[in-house]
C-alpha cells in the first residue's frame, strides 16, 4: 500500500516497515498490527507518514479483505497490548474513587504548606516568596478535576510513586525560582513536575509494585511509561505542552544516552531537564530493595560528577547551590555521636547546617536542646541523615 498519512491511520492497519525516532531507533517494529493506543502515540509524537501493507493482502488480513479481517486475525504479542489495555481501565476506575482523589489533593496541598517544603530552600531569604507562589500555584493546580484525577490514580496505583512525584515537583520548583521563573513558567513547571511519572500508572501492577530486578521485557515495558504519560498529559484541557513534555522527556540524557529520543543539550527542552534531574536526585536518596539510600552529601557529590555527563553541569550546579543538603527537620548523626536536628542553614555553606542537639554521644538525652552551627566546628560532620521524624522517648 505504500506510505500513508498518519490521520488517515485505522485500528488493524499493519506497518510494513518499521517505524523508527529521530534517534533511529525502532518504535514500532515492522508487522505490528496498529490499535487506537498506537495511533494516538504517532500522532502525539509528530509523526507525519508511515508504511502499510495492503489492507485486504493476505499478509496483512489473511486471505480476507479489510480492516477489520486484519484486525480480526493478525497476531498481537500478548504482552503488548492486554496488559496495557486491563492497567488503563483500571486507572479509569481509580479515577472515580473520590475519596482518593480528595486525599491526594489534600496531601499535595499540606505539603505546599509544610515547613518541610520551606527547608529544601538553601537560601532562607526566598523562603517567604517560596511559600506564598508555591502554595498559591500547587492550590492552583488540584482545583483542576482531571489533574486532581490523575493524581488520585497515582496515589492508588503505588505510594511511594505518588510521594516521590511529590518530592520531584518540589524540588523542580526551588531550581524554577531559582532561575527566575515567573508565575506562568513556574506553574508550566510544577504541573509537568507533580504528574511527570503518571504514564507507570498505565503499567501491568506487576511491574509498578516489583521487589525483584525486572526482566528486558519488563523494562522495555517501563521506556514506554514517557510516551504514554504524555499521552494522558496532552489528553487534559488546559494542559501546556511545555508541561506535557515533561512526562515525555524526563529520561533524555545530556550526551543522548537517554530515551525515547536519545536527545542532546539543548535539544532537550529545560523543563524536562530540570525535572530529570530532581527525578534522579530524590531517587537516590530514597531506599531501593536492591540498595540503601545515598545520603544527602553522596547524592551532591554524584550529580556534580554527572555534570555534562547526564545532566547539563550549568543546571546541576544551580540545584546544588539552591536545594538544601540537609533540609530542616531532618534527624542527623554527628561524627562525635551525638544526634539532632536540623535547625536551619544560615549561609551559602549548606553542607554545614545548624543543628539542634537532642542527645548526647553517650545516648543520654538532652534535657534542654541546644544548638550548634557546624560552619563553626570544622571538627564535627554529619556522618547520617534521614527524612524522618526524631524519636523524643
Amino acid at each position: 500500500m505504500g506510505e500513508v498519512q498518519v490521520q488517515l491511520l485505522s485500528e488493524g492497519d499493519v506497518l510494513s516497515r518499521p517505524v523508527r525516532g529521530k534517534n533511529g531507533l525502532v518504535m514500532l517494529e515492522a508487522g505490528t498490527v496498529l490499535t487506537e493506543q498506537y495511533i494516538r502515540r504517532l500522532r502525539g509524537l509528530g509523526v507525519s507518514h508511515v508504511s502499510l501493507e495492503a489492507r485486504g493482502s493476505a499478509s496483512a488480513s489473511g486471505g480476507r479483505s479489510g480492516t477489520a479481517a486484519a484486525a480480526a486475525t493478525a497476531t498481537v504479542p500478548e504482552e503488548s497490548v492486554r496488559p496495557e489495555a486491563a492497567a488503563e481501565a483500571a486507572a479509569e476506575r481509580l479515577k472515580n474513587n473520590d475519596a482518593a482523589r480528595k486525599e491526594a489533593c489534600e496531601i499535595v496541598v499540606k505539603l505546599a504548606m509544610s515547613d518541610q517544603a520551606a527547608g529544601r530552600l538553601a537560601a532562607g531569604m526566598m523562603e517567604d516568596r517560596f511559600r506564598r507562589q508555591f502554595r498559591g500555584i500547587v492550590t492552583e493546580i488540584v482545583t483542576q478535576r482531571a489533574i486532581a484525577e490523575e493524581l488520585g490514580v497515582l496515589l492508588q496505583t503505588d505510594r511511594y510513586l505518588f510521594d516521590h512525584s511529590l518530592q520531584v515537583a518540589l524540588l523542580s520548583f526551588v531550581v524554577g525560582m531559582a532561575k527566575s521563573y515567573d508565575m506562568a513558567s513556574l506553574y508550566e513547571l510544577t504541573a509537568g513536575a507533580l504528574l511527570f511519572d503518571i504514564g507507570m500508572t498505565r503499567l501491568p501492577a506487576s511491574i509498578v509494585k516489583s521487589r525483584t530486578e525486572l526482566t528486558p521485557t519488563e523494562r522495555a515495558q517501563v521506556r514506554k511509561h514517557t510516551i504514554t504519560g504524555y499521552e494522558i498529559l496532552s489528553g487534559i484541557p488546559g494542559m501546556p505542552a511545555a508541561a506535557a513534555r515533561c512526562a515525555l522527556m524526563h529520561h533524555e540524557r545530556y550526551r543522548g544516552n537517554g530515551y525515547p529520543f536519545g536527545l542532546k543539550h539543548e535539544d532537550i527542552p529545560e523543563y524536562a531537564r530540570i525535572v530529570g534531574l530532581a527525578d534522579h536526585y530524590d531517587a537516590l536518596i530514597s531506599p531501593r530493595h536492591y540498595r540503601k539510600p545515598f545520603t544527602f552529601g553522596e547524592a551532591m557529590e554524584y550529580l556534580f560528577a554527572a555534570g555534562n555527563y547526564d545532566f547539563d553541569l550549568d543546571l546541576v550546579q544551580i540545584f546544588l547551590r539552591n536545594v538544601s543538603m540537609y533540609p530542616a527537620s531532618v534527624v542527623v548523626r554527628l561524627s562525635n555521636g551525638q544526634i539532632g536536628v536540623v535547625a536551619d542553614v544560615e549561609h551559602s555553606l549548606n553542607h554545614r547546617p545548624v543543628v539542634r542537639i537532642m542527645r548526647e554521644a553517650d545516648g543520654t538525652k538532652v534535657a534542654k536542646p541546644y544548638e550548634i552551627d557546624l560552619l563553626n566546628y570544622r571538627d564535627l560532620v554529619i556522618v547520617h541523615a534521614a527524612l524522618e521524624e526524631y524519636e523524643k522517648d
